[in-house]
């Protein structure tokens, strides 16, 4: 018999404990008694809700959440990345995050990218990727080592923002502000040029 239950002591914080239980039979196989234990395992209990909880967050974080090894081959990628991307988890599992590189990205990106990983900082950039369908589109990301207690890096994760609607705005607002600061200097010019024409009109 095994059960795990949840209780509180009259003073003190609710408590999660195990029994086991065992029946002590005889050699005509009746029933003679019962051997248990129990054990405190709120501790154990509360760091899976703790691991429960951290794994929804990732899974429904907003941001696409890569994790690789450190080859850089994808173990784990969340809802947001499959939204974001077009590719199915079994699509890019195993494969390098590269299977979105649209061509647009420097050599020296992934060079700077890997060298600051492998001193064991965190790096910082866009990339200019392509979805499963062809659509090329922007990304921010944040990329880090994740460290075991023992401080060895074992693994790298990534979190990325689509930010091609960020990019899209930005670029049109620099288009019309050129395009303002272009029509002021024709119209200055002009002005210029009708104030000398009556100046010579005048004299």
């Amino acid at each position: 018999f095994d059960l795990e239950y949840q209780g509180q002591p009259p003073e003190g914080e609710r408590r999660w404990g195990s029994v086991r239980a065992l029946a002590l039979m005889d050699e005509e196989n009746q029933t003679t008694g019962f051997f248990g234990t129990l054990i405190d395992v709120t501790a154990r209990q509360q760091a899976e809700e703790q691991l429960r909880k951290l794994s929804l967050a990732v899974e429904q974080s907003p941001s696409s959440i890569v994790i690789t090894d450190l080859q850089g081959n994808i173990e784990f990628v969340n809802e947001a990345f499959t939204r974001v991307s077009g590719y199915a988890r079994e699509d890019v599992i195993g494969c390098n995050p590269r299977i979105l590189n649209s061509g647009q990205n420097s050599s020296e990106l992934y060079e700077n990218l890997w060298q600051t990983l492998r001193r064991g900082h965190v790096w910082t950039g866009e990339f200019h990727n392509r979805r499963k369908s062809g659509e090329e589109f922007f990304e921010r990301a944040l990329i880090a080592p994740i460290r075991q207690p023992d401080g060895r890096i074992t693994h790298y994760l990534g979190g990325k923002d689509d930010i091609t609607e960020r990019k899209h705005i930005a670029e049109e607002l620099d288009r019309h502000r050129y395009h303002l600061e272009e029509q002021v200097v024709r119209r200055t010019a002009e002005l210029g040029a009708a104030k000398a024409a009556a100046a010579a009109a005048a004299g």
